[in-house]
C-alpha cells in the first residue's frame, strides 16, 4: 500500500508541480500526516492512523514568494509539528512562518498564533522558548514564548 502511495506521490509531483511531504507524526501510536502543498497556495493536511484518514483540512498559504515546509516538534511533546515559511515580500530578507501544532487530543495540526507581533518573523527556539522578532519603529526586538505553552 506504501508503495502504491509513494508512487501516487512521485507522480502528482511531477505531473501536476506540486511538493508532498509525508510526515511520521508519531511512530508510536501509527499517526501520521500527509501535507499537500499545491500551487504555492493551498495546503492540504490528511491526519492518518495507520493508513486510515482521520481527517483532511485545506488551509489557504497564498504568498507572492515560494513556501517551504519544516518539521520540527516544536512544543516537545513527542508529537511532530509543522510550520511553513516563505521570505518576506519586501526586501526578502526575512522570514515569515506559520506554525502548525499536532493536537493529541483532537488528532489534527491547529495553526498557533504568535504572543506578540502579527506574524512569526526569523523564529528559532533556544532552550525551553520560541524566539520570535518583531519590530518596534523599525528596531528588531525578541519576544519569547515558552514550547510549553505552543498547545
Amino acid at each position: 500500500m506504501r508503495y502504491i502511495i509513494f508512487l501516487l506521490c512521485a507522480f502528482t509531483n511531477v505531473a501536476l508541480g506540486c511538493n508532498n511531504t509525508v510526515l511520521d507524526v508519531n511512530s508510536a501510536e501509527g499517526i501520521s500526516a500527509n501535507i499537500f502543498l499545491k500551487d504555492n497556495d493551498s495546503l492540504s493536511v490528511s491526519i492518518l492512523n495507520d493508513g486510515n484518514v482521520l481527517s483532511t483540512e485545506d488551509i489557504d498559504v497564498s504568498s507572492e514568494k515560494k513556501n517551504h515546509i519544516i518539521i520540527e516538534d516544536y512544543n516537545r511533546d513527542g508529537y511532530k509539528d509543522f510550520s511553513l515559511w516563505h521570505l518576506d515580500e519586501g526586501m526578502g530578507t526575512h522570514k515569515i512562518y506559520r506554525l502548525f501544532i499536532f493536537s493529541k487530543t483532537e488528532k489534527k495540526f491547529k495553526e498557533i498564533k504568535p504572543t506578540c507581533g502579527d506574524d512569526f518573523v526569523n523564529i528559532r527556539t533556544d532552550g525551553g522558548d520560541l524566539i520570535n522578532v518583531i519590530y518596534d519603529d523599525n528596531a528588531p526586538k525578541l519576544c519569547t514564548m515558552p514550547l510549553k505553552t505552543l498547545k
